[in-house]
């Protein structure tokens, strides 16, 4: 990223301007340039302590707090600024710098400058009049004098601390630990723009560094950039590690130092993108200490004035090559060129493929060969770890620019000359095994496959076999080895690439399962049947024409067909299988339907598929037609298991219809297949089909061979086997053939058996439109309601209601045929639903007397929603002790009186817990509707509920849950101009303590009760408390308006009266409430230790009034 070197050997103070070097050490100030040609000296009287360039004028400023203007050509003195006398400063006659170090000086125009000292004031100065010695304007743009000693007492002025100051003109940024200002100096000395640190030290670090209108600072290890273009924005980054200083290398690149590392960052996101190690935590850190120009960075080390030069890709390259490091610049260039070392902003290179592999390629080519003679000279002294790391970088760079004669025949020559092969091998067998390398010499080959025992590293073993050119092998010893290993892909990828051989690995397999009955080598089989009948290579599924280009009969293709069809229906053994005990006819395609008839049949489907059998010549053995046949004869000549039989049945139904010109059979056979495919083949006890073949499969096949017939023939045959199809289920025969005969019935009850049809509804609503809505229909419907109940009961409405004259009475047929009594309640509950509560009364009579039976708790909203016979459901609450719908029934007879008397009586009688609950609910509901109203019963009501439920949680050990659930709705619905919560609280309390001795007393719920009216009162009082607050801040405006139109004869705002009035009635309610606490605490109830009552005091009243 960057290099380093020494420029001349001092130690002292620098600055670097232009093409400018300034020197001072001893006394004595040089000017050099860039090639260290000394261009001026000069010996200087005072200590300077800072130095700026402007054109042809130096800037010096001194420790003393002297600034001297020098003109370079020739080198002589301008002008002369002395320190100022601290009297003419409290006289307000002058300013500048008293007697302190001139730490920073920089020319912002050629007679502006800006000065900085030591003691953290910051100044602006100007040459005026016509020449530079006729005056001098100053302005102090930061920092404060000392305070006179006149004034001991007075505590001294706060001093910033000056981390460093930068100018860009027009605008001069000051940094100090707590803050960040930015001075416009145009028109005047302005300041535009400030950040503030929020978590300043005594530690805090920081630099400031200008590019254009852009300003990157820092404060320990949070990097800041401000845009200050025409809107000012600012952003920032925290970073692990402290920030020594920020400088700009360009418009696209910021360098952060650190005591470790320099760093290079994305100006758009401060993203780190390269580091690069260097100690530079002895470096003095000042601002002035680390200066960047022009892509290079100045600082000082040890004794030394030192340049660091940040390289591109070419000059990294070159520069490790230079010094000899061949294998580490190889290695750049292989991420360069992969696109994977360094960023564009830094190496220069293009983030395009197309476009950067080109400019390094010449590189990597040249930098290979170097490597290699570098490797030719030192490989006998090289350990193996360390030939291993020179050969996978040699290995990659060659592979990467295609120089793969280079690669095998100069640098594995020099392995292989000194005898040092493995370590090669080792690093280039990850590319064969992963197949980029598609072609290595011969020997190689051979060299390669010797690194691993089939034995102990089987898998990489086969692996690479698969990815050699199998005629470069030692064909005897890998056919040996992969078949004692079993690696039958490599087994056979050897015989059929380097052989030609398909009959030999299928032969191996079928022995070998024969005796290991492993159900890995039983897919092996199929899928290399499978690939071979398609014409593809086995593993890879390449094509094989590909592997010898000939098309003809005969290529490879044409020729592993032939083998592979030949075997496998020949009538006997191969003359080659070892087993002699087979004595049945087809051997080999009975073996392998006994293996897996489904993947047999799936492989001679793929075969099928092929052009293989459509040109039915002379060289082709077999055709489809003979295989056909050949399994045909086998299901009525051998003694075949029935699900094997069914599947050939399967197969040979579907291929007939697929292939109509290359297959026929008599019609006799068909339908022979068409009866086997019918019947249901149940085990030993007729639970389990084992036909082999699904349903659905064998309904498949059987319509591919209905397919086959005339439409006059297909007739006849349906109406021979109508009844069979019926035993088999086959509905989708079964309802083509009723809906072409139109026997509607037939239809609807096969349709209704095909019960989880997913158009089960729809088929059913289009059978009623072709059949013209016939009512006798839905007498089929009888032993099918509860399934058509349970699938979806609103369709099965909207059926009836849309297909029948008389609904009501099929709704009423449908009822009584449901088996299970719980149908009942949902199938009425969406008649009711979708026809808005239109049922007859018989229905709903049935309905509601099925919801009292089987589902209590929706009662009360069925009777909320609909209209029952009202004697029948006040009879059915009463018998079902249905506590919430009886009261609403009652409540909406308007015994309201009665409804709440029951709701008390139920309480204190055994009563379900849920079934109660319910009721309080209602109650409460009822209690808000009469409270919305104004209606004095309300009060009663809550009274009731309230009462009610506090036993009820005192009775059955509930939580308070349903208690809060009716205080919140007593206090969000009571209007207290109608009920007061004293005289609700006053009534309970009187309720319980008026209770026999003996029983337990609610102390917590009327605990309860109690906190949640003083929580209400409480939050009224601070609604009146804000508009008290309010009223004052807005009191002299509403007094001053009040006041003009009352002169205008209008009295108060009733809006106004109504508050006060309301606010007074909280006051009173609060008071009798704390009345009550303080009767209860005399019966030894200590409320007051429990909560706190919130009194509305009377000056509230006051204050508002």
């Amino acid at each position: 990223m960057f290099k380093i070197q020494s420029v001349v050997d001092f130690d002292g103070l620098f600055k670097i301007h232009n093409n400018l070097i300034i020197l001072y050490a001893n006394n004595q100030l040089t000017l050099r340039d860039f090639n260290l040609k000394v261009l001026h000296e000069l010996t200087l009287q005072n200590t300077p302590s800072s130095f700026g360039v402007h054109n042809e004028k130096l800037l010096i400023g001194y420790s003393n707090g002297l600034i001297e203007i020098y003109s370079i050509k020739p080198l002589h003195l301008v002008k002369k600024i002395s320190p100022v006398d601290y009297k003419n400063i409290l006289r307000g006659t002058d300013e500048g710098h008293l007697g302190n170090a001139v730490t920073f000086t920089h020319f912002v125009s050629n007679s502006t400058f800006i000065s900085a000292d030591e003691s953290s004031r910051v100044f602006c100065m100007s040459l005026k009049g016509l020449g530079w010695l006729e005056g001098l304007d100053k302005q102090r743009l930061f920092g404060r004098y000392p305070l006179p000693p006149s004034n001991p007492l007075q505590l001294p002025a706060f001093h910033s601390k000056l981390l460093d100051v930068a100018v860009c003109q027009p605008y001069t940024a000051i940094l100090t630990p707590t803050k960040l200002i930015v001075v416009s100096l145009k028109p005047s000395p302005t300041t535009i723009y400030r950040v503030i640190n929020e978590k300043p030290s005594d530690h805090t670090t920081g630099t400031l560094a200008w590019n254009n209108n852009t300003l990157v600072f820092n404060w320990s290890n949070t990097v800041y950039k401000v845009n200050l273009d025409d809107q000012i924005t600012h952003s920032s980054r925290v970073y692990d590690r402290k920030i020594m200083s920020s400088h700009w290398i360009d418009s696209n690149l910021i360098l952060l130092r650190s005591p470790t590392t320099f760093d290079l960052v994305e100006p758009a996101s401060l993203e780190i993108l390269e580091s690069q190690p260097y100690d530079t935590s002895h470096l003095p850190n000042t601002p002035s200490s680390f200066q960047v120009l022009r892509k290079k960075c100045f600082f000082l080390t040890e004794n030394h004035l030192s340049v660091a030069f940040l390289l591109n890709y070419k000059d990294r390259l070159g520069s490790l090559a230079k010094d000899g490091k061949y294998i580490e610049a190889l290695q750049l260039a292989v991420a360069y060129f992969k696109g994977e070392g360094g960023h564009r902003l830094t190496t220069h290179l293009p983030d395009s493929t197309m476009e950067r592999q080109p400019l390094v390629q010449p590189f990597l080519s040249s930098l290979l060969k170097s490597s290699t003679t570098y490797l030719e000279k030192t490989i006998t002294a090289q350990s193996k770890e360390a030939l291993r790391y020179l050969a996978k970088h040699m290995i990659e760079a060659a592979y990467l620019i295609d120089n793969l004669d280079w690669l095998f025949n100069e640098i594995f020559d020099i392995y292989q000359n000194n005898k040092l092969e493995y370590p090669f091998l080792v690093e280039l067998e990850p590319l064969v095994r992963y197949g980029k390398l598609p072609v290595i010499p011969p020997n190689m080959s051979q060299l390669l496959l010797r690194l691993y025992d089939p034995k102990d590293h089987p898998g990489r073993y086969e692996e690479l076999v698969l990815n050699l050119d199998a005629t470069q092998l030692d064909l005897n010893g890998v056919i040996k080895s992969t078949k004692i290993h079993k690696l039958w892909k490599a087994f056979i990828y050897v015989h059929l690439t380097a052989l030609g051989d398909f009959l030999t690995p299928t032969l191996e397999l079928i022995n070998s399962i024969r005796n290991d009955q492993q159900e890995g080598d039983k897919v092996t089989l199929f899928d290399y049947l499978g690939y071979t009948l398609s014409g593809l290579l086995y593993p890879s599924q390449k094509t094989l024409e590909s592997i010898d280009e000939d098309y003809s009969e005969e290529g490879l293709s044409f020729r592993g067909k032939t083998s592979i069809y030949q075997l496998l229906f020949n009538g006997k053994l191969h003359s080659d299988d070892i087993n002699t005990s087979d004595n049945y006819s087809y051997p080999y395609v009975r073996f392998l339907l006994a293996l897996d008839s489904r993947l047999f049949f799936a492989v001679l489907n793929r075969g099928f598929e092929e052009g293989y059998f459509n040109d039915e010549g002379t060289s082709r053995p077999l055709s489809r037609q003979t295989i056909v046949n050949l399994l045909l004869e086998m299901i009525y000549t051998q003694d075949l298991p029935i699900g094997t039989i069914t599947q050939i049945e399967v197969f040979v139904s579907t291929n007939l219809s697929k292939y109509p010109q290359f297959l026929m059979l008599p019609s006799s056979t068909i339908l022979q297949l068409i009866m086997g495919l019918s019947e249901m083949q149940d085990d030993s006890e007729g639970n389990q089909d084992i036909s082999g073949a699904s349903q659905n499969e064998r309904e498949l096949a059987v319509e591919s061979l209905l397919s086959t017939f005339t439409p006059n023939s297909l007739n006849k045959i349906l109406d021979q086997l109508i009844e069979v199809f019926e035993r088999a289920k086959f509905y989708k025969i079964l309802k083509s053939s009723y809906r072409t005969k139109k026997e509607w019935r037939n239809l609807i009850r096969i349709t209704l058996e095909d019960i989880y049809d997913e158009g089960l509804f729809e088929n059913l609503n289009q059978t009623f439109k072709w059949s013209r809505d016939d009512v006798e229909l839905f007498d089929v419907f009888e032993t099918f309601v509860d399934t058509l109940i349970r699938l979806d009961a609103d369709e099965l409405v909207m059926l009836v209601d849309k297909h029948s004259n008389d609904s009501d009475e099929v709704h009423t047929n449908i009822v009584q045929w449901c088996q299970e009594k719980r149908h009942i309640v949902e199938y009425l509950a969406a008649a009711l639903r979708i026809r808005n509560g239109e049922l007859s009364d018989p229905l709903k009579d049935i309905y509601i007397t099925a919801l009292a039976t089987y589902k209590k708790e929706e009662v009360y909203g069925a009777i909320k929603a609909y209209d029952f016979n009202h004697e029948l459901v006040d009879r059915l609450c009463v018998e079902g002790n249905i506590i919430d719908a009886r009261l609403y029934h009652l409540n909406a007879e308007g015994l309201h009186k009665e409804a709440f008397d029951y709701l008390r009586h139920s309480t204190s009688e055994s009563a379900d817990e849920d079934t109660l609950k319910r009721a309080f609910k209602v109650g409460m509901k009822i209690a808000i509707d009469y409270a919305h109203n104004g209606s004095e019963e309300a009060n009663n009501m809550w009274f009731i509920v309230l009462s009610s439920s506090m036993t009820a949680v005192r009775k059955y050990n509930w939580s308070n849950d349903i208690l809060d659930e009716i205080l919140n709705a007593v206090v969000l619905h009571t209007d207290l101009n109608k009920m007061t919560f004293s005289t609700l609280f006053r009534k309970l309390v009187d309720h319980f303590m008026i209770e026999p001795k003996g029983e337990d007393k609610p102390y917590d719920q009327l605990r309860s009760v109690l906190m949640c009216f003083m929580d209400s009162i409480r939050s009224r009082q601070e609604i009146f408390s804000v508009a008290r607050r309010i009223m004052d801040r807005d009191a002299a405006s509403i007094i001053n308006e009040y006041s003009e139109k009352r002169r205008s004869g209008w009295s108060a705002s009733e809006k106004y009266r109504n508050e006060l009035d309301e606010l007074r009635k909280y006051n009173e309610e609060s008071r009798k409430l704390s009345e009550i606490a303080e009767e209860l605490e005399q019966q030894g109830v200590d409320y007051r230790e429990i909560f706190e009552i919130p009194l509305v005091k009377q000056r509230v009243v006051k204050v508002y009034q």
